[in-house]
């Protein structure tokens, strides 16, 4: 990957993970409990940079949780990890269907490299 003047390499951009979800009512403490055995084993992951979970202030239901890797290829380790499945089904089972996630490169703020 060339850095953003076109010269030399630079280094693979980081990645955040936004995920917007709907826990079911009366699943909340559930959700949080399985989230933190997930947040237990990411953090030991190697490229996992940071973690946030996040509840809305006007649809309690609707909860943000964000995540940050080195770089794609970490993520995907991760994601690609065989317990990896199993870890957040418990979690999942605590959400409505119509979540959202998606992957973004960090192009701007504090240590981020331009992808």
């Amino acid at each position: 990957m060339t850095g953003p003047a076109g010269g030399g390499t630079a280094a693979p951009a980081r990645v955040r993970v936004l995920r917007l979800l709907r826990v079911r009512e009366g699943r909340e403490e559930d959700f949080v409990r399985s989230y933190r055995g997930v947040l237990e084993r990411a953090v030991r992951f190697p490229g996992h940079l940071g973690e946030q979970l996040c509840r809305s202030v006007d649809e309690p239901g609707r909860w943000l949780l964000t995540s940050e890797w080195q770089n794609l290829e970490s993520l995907k380790r991760w994601r690609a990890d065989p317990g990896h499945t199993a870890l957040v089904e418990p979690m999942n089972a605590c959400l409505h269907d119509d979540r959202w996630t998606a992957v973004f490169h960090v192009v701007d703020g504090p240590d981020a490299t331009a992808g």
